[in-house]
This record gives C-alpha cells, structure tokens and sequence, in this order.
C-alpha cells in the first residue's frame, strides 16, 4: 500500500523532493530511497539529481537544493535502456 501511496503522491505533485516524501510518510532516507527503487524501474518517475536534471546539467537558476534528490512524475515512462553501440 505504500508504494501505491508514495506513487500517487508524487504523481499529485508532478515533482517531489526526498525530504518532501519523508515528512509526508514519517520515513527515513534509507527506506525512501530502498522504496523508490522499484517505483524508478516502472519508468513512471525519475530521479533528478542535485547536480543534474532532466535536461542536463543545472547552472545558476536551477531550482534544486544541492545535496537533495528530487523525483518527477513522467506519463509517459522513461526506462533508460542499455544498447551497446559499437563505433568503427
């Protein structure tokens, strides 16, 4: 039930923070971070890293706070896929 609960709460808020998900389900980093791994591997949420987002790297502007992950809802799923490419 918590998994079901965490994905409909990060779907309601489009875009979430680690500390956000924590106080919300009174849970430790450890346990958040262990329970988004599967929810990741489904493709509907992505993880947005303080040194990084979706689009590449973050400058000045960047919304994020640095040290702290974010996870955003995707409708559309985004599973990173491994194709190895060889070049000639």
């Amino acid at each position: 039930m918590l998994l079901l609960d965490i994905k409909r709460y990060i779907k309601q808020h489009h875009e979430v923070s680690l500390s956000d998900i924590q106080n919300r389900f009174d849970l430790s980093e450890d346990t958040v971070k262990g329970i988004m791994t599967p929810l990741i591997n489904q493709g509907h949420i992505q993880v947005l890293s303080a040194d990084g987002c979706a689009s590449g790297s973050c400058s000045s502007g960047c919304s994020q706070a640095k040290g702290s992950e974010r996870y955003l809802w995707r409708d559309k799923c985004f599973i990173s896929l491994s194709i190895p490419i060889q070049v000639i």
